[in-house]
């Protein structure tokens, strides 16, 4: 890896500082109703669970939807090899582990699956997950690592393996300063990519990890550029189209960055209030809750309040109820906003991680 970085936020008190924790008022009124539902649909997920600890119906998308599913169980405050699920969630690491990609004898800067790079979380006939599958899966093996004890021969693996991703990551931002698809920079980026990388990068500076001082300046200055006159936040610099997804996603992405009080930022929560004032109308539904709800989580105010009466039991309406054939489930091919559903764990899983915002245990999620 490049220079190192003590901590993103320390290059970013001027942009604003980091907002103190509040230990109060995170709940909702439909509090009982939520924890039920989140523990309805890790019950879900469980079941679902391939024999090869993957997680999804299809090959399409696997790296990513497992790695939420993951993500799931930790932000609901279980570990791997502890609790409950503790074996689900080593079953789901472990096939994470086994999608890095090791160096080419031949040529070590590139993999064993050129033109991929080394460390890069990949699975064959996965079309969907590409760097999305790998920031998220990125997360999912830091918050492993960050469960174990250093000595531990599992610990040393993580770490490895995250040394490898992490590099990725650094690697593939491009010169705009934002990420897009392939593990290796070239001219295209978007929002909805960029806040999974940055996401990650956080969690590896926080866990100890080497990373490239230059990362947080060129990305926000990226960000600053996507933001539009409205206070929503374009999908790329050359692509107009902006949603509440991509907004909450570029407000947490700045947040990531240890942005929490400029004017870009209180802009797109504006924004966010508003789109979330008709939750029906939202587009990627899943994913825009998702963001949304860490965005308005560390804001806290009218958005937060406004989150939990209004936009959670919108969330809990949608799951498949007790007696049905998919208990505890959501399921992202019951909306037609999602031109590429990825089906009942992807939908189950960002629904029950927008639902655990509240309780603060994911790192990701706290303020």
């Amino acid at each position: 890896m490049r220079r190192p970085l003590l901590t993103l936020l320390l290059l970013l008190v001027a942009a604003g500082g980091a907002p103190g924790r509040e230990d109060s008022g995170n709940r909702g009124p439909y509090d009982g109703r939520r924890l039920r539902a989140v523990a309805a649909g890790l019950e879900y997920l469980e079941k679902a669970q391939n024999r090869d600890g993957s997680f999804g119906k299809t090959e399409t998308g696997v790296v990513g939807v497992t790695s939420l599913c993951i993500l799931a169980f930790f932000a609901g405050g279980h570990q791997e090899g502890r609790g409950p699920y503790g074996e689900t969630v080593r079953r789901g690491i472990d096939y994470l582990l086994a999608r890095s990609l090791p160096p080419s004898e031949k040529n070590p800067s590139v993999s064993t699956v050129p033109p991929y790079p080394p460390g890069y979380l990949f699975a064959l006939r996965d079309a969907d997950s590409r760097m999305h599958g790998h920031c998220y899966a990125t997360q999912a093996l830091l918050l492993s690592y960050g469960s174990g004890r250093q000595s531990d021969p599992r610990t040393q693996q993580l770490r490895a393996k995250i040394v490898a991703a992490v590099g990725v990551i650094e690697r593939a931002q491009t010169i705009t300063g934002g990420w897009g698809y392939s593990p290796t920079p070239d001219a295209s980026h978007e929002g909805s990519i960029t806040v999974v990388a940055v996401q990650a990068l956080r969690l590896a500076v926080d866990a100890g990890f080497v990373v490239d001082r230059e990362l947080p300046r060129m990305g926000l200055n990226y960000l600053h550029d996507s933001q539009k006159s409205d206070g929503s936040f374009k999908y790329a610099l050359q692509h107009d189209k902006s949603t509440a997804a991509l907004t909450a996603a570029a407000i947490s992405a700045l947040h990531g960055f240890g942005e929490y009080y400029s004017e870009p930022v209180k802009r797109g929560l504006a924004f966010l209030r508003e789109a979330y004032n008709r939750p029906d109308d939202l587009e990627w539904y899943y994913y825009a809750n998702y963001y949304a709800a860490q965005a308005f989580y560390r804001a806290g105010g009218e958005g937060w309040r406004h989150w939990n009466e209004a936009v959670v039991p919108h969330i809990l309406e949608r799951q498949s109820p007790a007696l049905s054939a998919e208990a505890g489930a959501w399921d992202d091919g019951m909306r037609n906003d999602a031109p590429r559903a990825h089906g009942r764990a992807f939908a189950t899983a960002m629904s029950c991680l927008a639902l655990s915002v509240a309780d603060g245990l994911l790192p990701l999620f706290q303020k």
